[in-house]
């Protein structure tokens, strides 16, 4: 199918590509009509506006919330077409307003802190459709279980340091070329723990390069990254906007890598900013910045609590509450 195709080629572009990823992303920024009705771009993203819109009408939907733009311009042309009745709101899921993200007929527009909001209204989005939430993450995060007993559970000394290192759910960035720094860097008593996600072709080559090293650990999908991550003095990643607020929530300091670049410089800037991630250009000072932080217990508690504070902005309820109060009026004013 054509969503299956477009899928695919984003998935490759973004793990093969991400220089790719980056210009076009860069391209939608600087033309402000890229995503406008008229254009074909946005046609062309509009064709799913009729298996949308039938299904939305075959399921009686009251609320719908988007966690993508494309998701709601689909929406809008839905609306548009079938006339849906529908309560509607998009949830920004990095930290910056997405190309487009203001060219939709949206209820609300749930952005993850306070900046976004007069970046959106400089577009032309009302005050007050626009509502501070956060980026909403798993409840299971919210647990906590202590460091030390986290290590244990993972079979880890705990003792020893551990760093966890990502690449998203597809694996992306230069992992191998990070972990071969580290592996020269990094004292033998610090544990590293590698996340290849569905990159199962980096999981079998890094197993096998590293399967002599007692303190390097290569998993595959993980399903407990509350845990995981609980178990981590620090996290070296790239920039996602959910990896790195998951990581806010259970105040993890990172280390984050521009792999991708586009949305996710956005982030990168956010988290330096607000001094909760440090950053490097090369594989070679991000495995430095690491071995430097994992020795200095200071600066990661202070890198912790300013995360604790980007945390409290993260409230599922502002989104549930918004779009069940308007629903509930609408309902109110139809039957009335």
């Amino acid at each position: 199918s054509v969503s299956d195709a477009v899928a695919r080629s984003h998935n490759f572009i973004y793990r093969h590509a991400p220089e790719a990823f980056d210009s076009s992303y860069r391209r939608s920024e600087q033309n402000p009509d890229f995503f406008k009705e008229h254009h074909s771009a946005r046609r062309f993203i509009d064709l799913g506006k009729f298996h949308l819109g039938r299904f939305l009408l075959d399921g009686q939907y009251d609320v719908v919330v988007c966690t993508h733009v494309f998701a709601a311009m689909m929406l809008t042309a839905a609306k548009k077409k079938y006339d849906l009745p529908i309560v509607t709101g998009i949830v920004e899921t990095d930290y910056t307003c997405t190309p487009g993200a203001a060219d939709n007929d949206m209820d609300f527009h749930f952005v993850p802190a306070d900046s976004l909001q007069y970046q959106l209204m400089e577009q032309g989005v009302p005050a007050e459709h626009i509502l501070v939430s956060g980026i909403p993450v798993r409840k299971a995060l919210y647990e906590r279980v202590v460091k030390e007993e986290a290590k244990r559970r993972l079979g880890l000394s705990p003792d020893h340091k551990h760093l966890l290192v990502m690449g998203g759910s597809m694996g992306c960035g230069p992992i191998p070329q990070l972990l071969e720094e580290l592996s020269c860097a990094a004292d033998r008593d610090v544990e590293i723990s590698v996340i290849c996600g569905s990159n199962g072709n980096m999981q079998r080559i890094l197993f096998d390069e590293y399967k002599s090293y007692e303190n390097i650990h290569i998993y595959g999908f993980v399903e407990d990254m509350s845990l995981m991550m609980d178990s981590a003095d620090l996290l070296l990643t790239k920039p996602g906007g959910i990896s790195t607020t998951e990581a806010a929530v259970k105040q993890l300091p990172m280390v984050l890598i521009n792999a991708v670049a586009g949305c996710e410089a956005y982030n990168l800037r956010f988290f330096v900013r607000n001094g909760g991630a440090v950053s490097e250009e090369t594989a070679h000072e991000l495995a430095e910045a690491c071995v430097r932080l994992l020795q200095d217990d200071a600066k990661r508690e202070s890198m912790a609590k300013a995360l604790s504070k980007i945390s409290l902005a993260n409230n599922a309820e502002i989104i549930y509450s918004a779009m069940k109060h308007l629903a509930e009026e609408r309902s109110d004013a139809w039957t009335a």
